[in-house]
């Protein structure tokens, strides 16, 4: 009796083991993506996450712990080279089944940086220089999300067949989800239509475009740019020219520049979290980070 319980005991322990080391590793870089991975793993595995602080995606250092979870991993998401500068290193080496460089996905909107101008009408927008550098912003489009779903639920499966039908479940789940937040968004924004507004730096492209902004007066030419004595005054001159009323800034600004760029004119100013720094990992975030953004927007433009 004992020697039956015994065995029991060891193969129910043997199970446990294979079944926890079949969950598949998978690590995301920033904490938007991490979000819909989270979505996408619900009730099977947690994804890892690799930027967790509040260092900026294009420049943090990667430890040797994480290097290690890359190493180990099945699967490892990033934006791509372009983006997390500070991971070009680690992922040189990763081959085409376990590394997901997003923005080399078929059919998404890429758009390009417009930041080197201050301020451009609609015709001379039509003139599109296709050496300029990509936008990598691009989870702040919903529509790439769906997409960038879809095919990392079509890898999960791949790598982890045994729980095909817990991933199709939540895709579903998560695609309605989308779809819901795509639409009170749309509704949310509708009054905000061609309303043109100010940016310290072309970060929320995808968004703007999405919801048909206006073009913005774009302060610095790139993010992380200096603020200049010549690009300040001319945007500042442009901004009221235009009796622009919204200045939107990334929390990596200090707010003296802000104040320097405000300064004489009758502005309301909104401080974005693009990354979602604020909010804990997980399922939820991708959303309160657009509902939040899409807050901001609406109140600085009223």
């Amino acid at each position: 009796m004992k020697s039956r319980l015994i065995i029991s005991l060891v193969l129910l322990l043997v199970f446990k083991n294979i079944n926890a080391q079949s969950a598949p590793i998978v690590v995301a870089s920033i904490k938007p993506i991490h979000s819909i991975v989270s979505s996408l793993m619900e009730g099977i595995e947690s994804p890892e996450l690799l930027l967790k602080s509040n260092n900026s995606a294009h420049t943090f250092h990667i430890k040797p712990s994480q290097i290690r979870v890359i190493e180990n991993a099945d699967l490892v998401i990033s934006i791509g080279d372009e983006f997390e500068i500070g991971l070009r290193k680690a992922l040189k080496n990763l081959n085409d089944s376990t590394r997901f460089e997003i923005v080399k996905l078929n059919n998404l909107k890429i758009l390009k940086y417009r930041a080197d101008k201050i301020y451009e009408t609609t015709d001379q927008e039509k003139q599109i220089d296709e050496s300029e550098t990509n936008d990598m912003h691009l989870w702040l489009d919903i529509d790439n999300m769906k997409k960038i779903s879809s095919h990392i639920h079509s890898k999960l499966i791949d790598i982890d067949p045994r729980n095909k039908q817990k991933y199709n479940k939540n895709l579903d789940l998560l695609t309605i989800r989308l779809d819901s937040l795509q639409a009170e968004l749309e509704k949310q924004m509708l009054p905000f239509a061609a309303k043109t507004y100010g940016t310290y730096s072309d970060t929320i492209q995808y968004f703007e475009n999405s919801y048909n902004l206006g073009r913005p007066v774009i302060v610095t030419p790139y993010h992380g740019a200096r603020l200049s004595i010549n690009r300040t005054l001319a945007s500042k001159n442009t901004m009221n020219d235009l009796k622009v009323s919204c200045l939107i800034y990334g929390n990596e600004v200090r707010k003296s520049q802000i104040s320097v760029l405000s300064e004489g004119l009758n502005l309301k100013t909104a401080e974005l979290d693009i990354l979602g720094q604020e909010f804990n990992p997980g399922p939820d975030l991708y959303f309160k980070l657009m509902k939040k953004i899409a807050n901001q927007v609406a109140s600085c433009l009223e």
